[in-house]
């Protein structure tokens, strides 16, 4: 999966969202684009003035020369004629980063990670992103960790995380971190982190953990539970 940079025009509603989007092709004109957030993410934009760049999620089908590549766009995104496939600049497409691999995910099981409801079709892509891999992927693990952490914290916590180096050496991590109300008796753990490849092993450990909730009457009632809040955070790990 790749992302192609556009110009969001304009955006208008409440939840969901209405972006317009031009598409810069190579023939000189502008592809307009309509759709709706999350499907089209705005996050990096909410309070930009417009016009502003925005990435698009896309796939690359093709290639003419080393200047222009053929994409077609993600999560059925068409322009106004219905088309789904343009030729741009290739200096105008990129690879996704794991961060946007992981919020791709998240969507493809219909969760928005900025107001996640259901943690176990968050769980579920989560074990897909722990699965995939990437350009440069070297160190790579994940753990899961809940509880409260502070006795001030009137929150508990959920967190997917996975731990990563790329060929810079510097570690990263993509968290999906969720806060639930209530849960004063939740004892504070963790899953530990595992770093066995992704494959059939990174698979069993997995199911592992997911056999720990259900083990643990606490975890596996916040693991059912409606988060309060939720979000998607990627930084350079401690």
């Amino acid at each position: 999966m790749h992302y192609v940079t556009a110009t969001a025009i304009d955006m208008t509603g409440n939840w969901p969202v209405r972006v317009e989007v031009h598409l810069a092709e190579v023939d000189g004109t502008a592809a307009v684009i309509l759709g709706n957030a999350p499907l089209i993410d705005i996050g990096d934009i909410r309070s930009s003035r417009l016009p502003t760049p925005l990435d698009l999620c896309c796939d690359v089908v093709g290639r003419d020369d080393d200047h222009t590549v053929l994409i077609r766009l993600g999560h059925g995104a068409t322009d106004r004629q219905g088309r789904d496939t343009f030729r741009v600049a290739a200096e105008a497409v990129r690879p996704e980063t794991p961060g946007e691999i992981f919020e791709r995910l998240l969507l493809s099981h219909h969760v928005d990670p900025d107001t996640l409801t259901d943690v176990e079709s968050a769980w579920l892509a989560f074990t897909e992103f722990c699965q995939t891999g990437f350009d440069g992927l070297e160190d790579d693990g994940f753990v899961v960790q809940w509880g409260r952490y502070s006795w001030t914290d009137r929150t508990a916590t959920l967190s997917f995380t996975r731990q990563y180096t790329l060929a810079d050496r510097i570690p990263w991590q993509v968290s999906l971190d969720m806060r639930f109300a209530g849960f004063h008796t939740l004892a504070t753990g963790d899953s530990g982190f595992d770093f066995t490849p992704p494959g059939p092993a990174r698979a069993a450990a997995l199911a592992a953990v997911r056999a720990t909730v259900t083990e643990n009457p606490h975890l596996y009632d916040l693991w059912r539970a409606v988060p309060r809040r939720s979000a998607l955070t990627v930084e350079r790990a401690d």
